[in-house]
């Protein structure tokens, strides 16, 4: 794999805005989508990049299992409260709460060994337009003759396809999904929208509403969108941590624990979605390949271990710090990088560094999407900081299929 330097397309902020992707520029003027340069890799990077990454979904959700088999919810930062959510969705994984989406963060730059997992974004991942559509554009106008990991939009709709003949009601048309974020909010609606569109050429029938307008229906136990239409199946871009601390989130967490609404992503993926889950991994499955050593304890890390500290429930690289540990397990000197943030409470967990891939100071972290349990397509983020994070840059990829 390596970075190559490239034209834009001189029309390349309409073209994006023709095909619904307006936040291809920060509000400050910076660029989030960046046609600059992409990264090129041939068919057997994309191929181990894909192996690896349904490896180590496999494991994780062995350890989802584990975790709900032995009760270690304070392992991965959850309240009691959030327990029978997570235990009655995870009994229905396989057909009614089954999971739609997540995305792998991988550091890896094509040598020096397999693909390592920086952690899982399992529960509300981002990026998701810019990498199914918008590089996907790109390519059919720059390099027709390429090819991209990214089967992205037909692999969402075979989800959507199996939940609709998994629900009856769904399936007859007699419910529908409403799709529901924080509104106003550019980015989270337009992902909201793609995903909407994807429910629909499933044929289901869908709604799109903002999450503040759901109302707790006192008499059902059940819930309202803003025309009195219940709610029974939820498609959520909202992190469940935040609803088992909010009131009203806490009566849909009790109402997905007995089975009066069904949510999208369901409650099992709060586990998943844990930074916590890093170490329970390292754990279970001690030495393998696709992990890095990753502790609760830092202390467990030997003196000089260059080591990333990350907050359980942490965010979009938020109250991130890397550090060269001495022999007591704490900093030695100030941080190598960190970032701010208002993840601080749940607790940390500790993993080893693994350097991204490097291109003229740019760091790319691969972010391997997944349906289910399949892999299917890869976003790229760069960034100068050894951190990647919100407003780090989207870049395109491709694959030459003759290449090896």
């Amino acid at each position: 794999m390596d970075r190559v330097v490239t034209t834009p397309r001189p029309d390349w902020q309409s073209r994006l805005e023709e095909i619904g992707f307006p936040f291809h520029t920060d509000a400050d003027g910076t660029l989030y989508w960046d046609e600059s340069a992409y990264w090129r890799f041939s068919l057997a990077e994309i191929e181990t990049l894909e192996d690896a990454a349904e490896e180590v979904y496999r494991l994780c959700e062995q350890a989802v299992g584990h975790v709900v088999a032995n009760r270690l919810y304070d392992a991965v930062g959850l309240p009691p409260e959030a327990a029978p959510a997570v235990e009655a969705s995870w009994a229905g994984r396989d057909d009614r709460d089954m999971a739609l989406y997540a995305r792998f963060d991988f550091a890896w730059d094509g040598t020096g060994g397999p693909p390592k997992m920086l952690e899982l974004n399992a529960e509300t991942p981002t990026s998701l337009y810019e990498s199914a559509v918008a590089q996907w554009c790109w390519l059919q106008d720059r390099f027709p003759e390429a090819d991209q990991f990214n089967s992205l939009e037909e692999a969402l709709v075979a989800r959507w396809e199996r939940r609709r003949d998994a629900c009856p009601t769904l399936a007859a048309g007699q419910e529908a999904v409403h799709f529901a974020c924080l509104m106003p909010h550019p980015e989270d609606e337009a992902t909201i929208a793609y995903l909407q569109t994807l429910a629909l050429k499933a044929g289901l029938t869908t709604k799109a509403i903002p999450i503040q307008s759901i109302r707790y229906h006192d008499a059902t136990g059940g819930f309202l969108d803003e025309s009195g239409q219940p709610i029974r199946h939820l498609m959520k871009l909202y992190p469940w941590d935040w609803m088992v601390h909010e009131q009203a989130g806490r009566e849909l967490v009790a109402a997905a624990a007995a089975g009066r609404i069904r949510v999208i992503e369901p409650a099992w993926k709060m586990v998943m979605a844990s930074k916590g889950l890093l170490a329970l991994l390292w754990h279970l499955f001690p030495g393998h390949p696709n992990l890095l050593p990753a502790f609760l304890d830092r202390s467990r890390f030997a003196a000089g271990s260059t080591v990333v500290a990350k907050p359980l429930l942490g965010r979009e690289g938020s109250n991130i710090s890397i550090a060269t540990l001495d022999g007591a397990g704490q900093p030695a000197g100030a941080p190598l990088a960190e970032t701010a943030g208002p993840y601080d409470e749940a607790g940390w967990v500790y993993q080893s560094y693994a350097p991204l891939a490097e291109s003229g100071g740019n760091h790319a972290v691969l972010g391997v999407w997944m349906a289910g349990g399949q892999a299917c397509g890869l976003g790229i983020r760069e960034d100068r900081s050894l951190i990647t994070g919100n407003s780090s840059r989207f870049v395109p990829h491709l694959f030459l299929s003759g290449a090896q």
